[in-house]
């Protein structure tokens, strides 16, 4: 069915979303994990064919060579971890500590990011279709037929369309912070997700100034990470996130006033992991991890998905809002955006976190998903 978006914004109104649990709780936000050493992890390589389809000219088949982690490969029920933006693999450092246990753990690092490469051109060979072909790559060449896809951000984007497209592969999605967007309405542009929420801004900035964006963050990596690794109880700019002329402007205005040069350290991460993640980031720059908020990779994205015509997901599936993000109310933005109508099997939980509860409350992000897993069915072989 093909649904105009102010239908569903109507339709929000009535509607409700159904919570699964709601975490209980916790004496502290930090991780537990100050030991985590991301140095100690090796990586693994593969060359995945890849699509650059810019300059005007007809589309180019190319190779990127893709970095994924591989933890505990022995374990037979698999877990592919989907990492947002600004982050990295480390955003799951909780996780491999705790859930690498008993699972197979996935990491791929998306195109773009730390070591994996990326299409020459930023605007138009990103699509979400893209990316779920190197994650099938990893999977591929790591020997896995299926798993479930765990995402946050713009990781969760990327499970969504995954298990959309290919449920074969896919056969759970646990994602926080995103809700599902069906292409079952009209195509929905950033300027309209800003009338939404207005923490949508920085997405048009990096859209419309993808360039001065990368400059003014690869001229302070450190704080470009910290701006947005922040917790519930810390002190956020209102303008930041809001601003579309600027990304650290309303950071800069706000070390001023308080007379210092740095943005504060949350504690959501050690310094060793902020170590290593502003080595990662200068390895590139920010530039092409940009890729999934350009207008012409969106569109073509929701155009791939209309022409499938397949907006519905069967399979399990499980959400985490956080209470406490800046960028949104992103269970109200659900709602708004019709996203239980296309989930069979769905359930979802709140938690009083910012952006990203992995990293803020481990443990309780790692109970749900506990409660939750015993939906999916995994492969016997």
């Amino acid at each position: 069915m093909h649904l105009p978006l102010r239908a569903l914004l109507l339709a929000a109104a009535s509607s409700s979303l159904v919570v699964a649990a709601t975490a209980a709780p916790s004496n502290s936000h930090n991780s537990n994990t100050s030991s985590f050493d991301p140095s100690s992890y090796e990586k693994r390589f593969v060359r995945c064919p890849a699509v650059d389809r810019g300059g005007g000219l007809a589309p180019v088949n190319i190779d990127l060579k893709l970095a994924y982690l591989d933890i505990n490969p022995n374990a037979s029920k698999v877990i592919v971890m989907s990492h947002g933006w600004p982050s990295l693999w480390t955003t799951y450092r909780n996780q491999i500590q705790t859930l690498g246990k008993e699972y197979r753990l996935l990491i791929p690092e998306h195109r773009g990011y730390g070591d994996s490469e990326h299409p020459r051109d930023l605007f138009e060979s990103n699509t979400m279709p893209d990316f779920v072909n190197d994650f099938m790559c990893v999977m591929d060449h790591a020997g896995v037929k299926a798993g479930v896809c765990m995402g946050n951000d713009f990781g969760a984007q990327v499970c969504w369309e995954a298990a959309r497209s290919r449920p074969d592969r896919f056969i759970g999605v646990f994602n926080a912070v995103v809700p599902y967007v069906s292409s079952a309405f009209d195509f929905v542009p950033t300027e309209k997700l800003v009338e939404l929420a207005a923490g949508f801004g920085y997405q048009l900035y990096l859209s419309n100034n993808a360039t001065g964006g990368a400059v003014e963050m690869d001229a302070d990596p450190r704080n470009a990470i910290r701006s947005c690794a922040q917790i519930a109880s810390s002190q956020v700019p209102d303008s930041f996130l809001k601003d579309q002329t600027s990304f650290l402007g309303a950071w800069r205005m706000a070390n001023q006033k308080a007379g210092r040069t740095d943005i504060p350290a949350s504690g959501i991460m050690s310094k060793v992991v902020e170590d290593y993640m502003v080595a990662s980031y200068q390895k590139q720059g920010f530039y092409n991890t940009f890729n999934g908020y350009q207008r012409r990779n969106r569109y073509d994205t929701w155009r791939f998905e209309r022409a499938q015509g397949n907006y519905t997901l069967s399979q399990p599936t499980f959400v985490l809002y956080p209470t406490k993000d800046p960028v949104a109310d992103w269970a109200g933005v659900a709602l708004a955006l019709g996203s239980y109508k296309f989930l069979t099997n769905h359930y979802n939980a709140t938690i009083d976190t910012a952006h990203w509860p992995q990293e803020e409350r481990p443990a309780a992000y790692d109970a749900l998903f506990r409660e939750w897993i015993g939906n999916v069915t995994f492969p016997t072989e």
